[in-house]
């Protein structure tokens, strides 16, 4: 998110007019948490096959299992911010 903070700045200024309600309040938020996204569903990607390979308690799997509460943070942290600029929250 930090390097996507800046990009998201812009984002929001050529999106959000001077005066009145923005007719794409969804832009910012996608551009936010685009790259953190990104990495969460390759994380996700090569983590399912881990846990699914490795033994249980090995450093494989708990790697994985890590990999997997920080796609599911990571994912919960961008779905609040993005249903709210929606207008769904």
């Amino acid at each position: 998110m930090f390097l996507t903070g800046p990009l998201s700045m812009f984002a929001m200024l050529m999106t959000y007019p001077d005066e009145g309600p923005s007719p794409r309040p969804c832009v910012t938020p996608m551009v936010l948490f685009s790259l953190p996204l990104l990495f969460a569903v390759l994380a996700l990607r090569l983590a399912l096959p881990a846990l699914k390979g490795s033994p249980r308690g090995s450093g494989n799997w708990s790697a994985a299992a890590v990999s997997l509460c920080i796609c599911g943070l990571v994912f919960a942290l961008a779905l609040g911010p993005a249903l709210d600029a929606i207008g769904l929250f």
